[in-house]
């Protein structure tokens, strides 16, 4: 496990189709993480691992940026997508 915080990648290094998608652009933009849809859920875990290392600051910062996108903030958010991950292990459906 990682003791401290990673930025996400800046713009450049950003593949390019992940460029145009309003998450992944602020997050690269802003260097702050955001609780997102990912493809895995080792990924998704890294990811809330990575948020909870951010400062009350950036958690703060983070928060007011996922109620823009999501309408809750990044725990909220994170509950619900892991309820959904559940659920989709368990029925079987993508």
């Amino acid at each position: 496990m990682v003791n401290e915080y990673s930025p996400p990648y800046p713009v450049h290094k950003l593949p390019l189709h992940l460029r145009k998608d309003p998450v992944h652009r602020w997050r690269a933009e802003t260097g702050i993480e955001l609780i997102h849809e990912e493809p895995t859920l080792e990924e998704f875990q890294r990811i809330r691992q990575n948020w909870e290392l951010m400062t009350p600051k950036q958690k703060a910062i983070s928060d007011i940026k996922s109620k823009e996108l999501f309408g809750v903030d990044n725990q909220t958010h994170y509950n619900m997508l892991m309820l959904r991950m559940i659920a989709k292990g368990l029925n079987g459906k993508g």
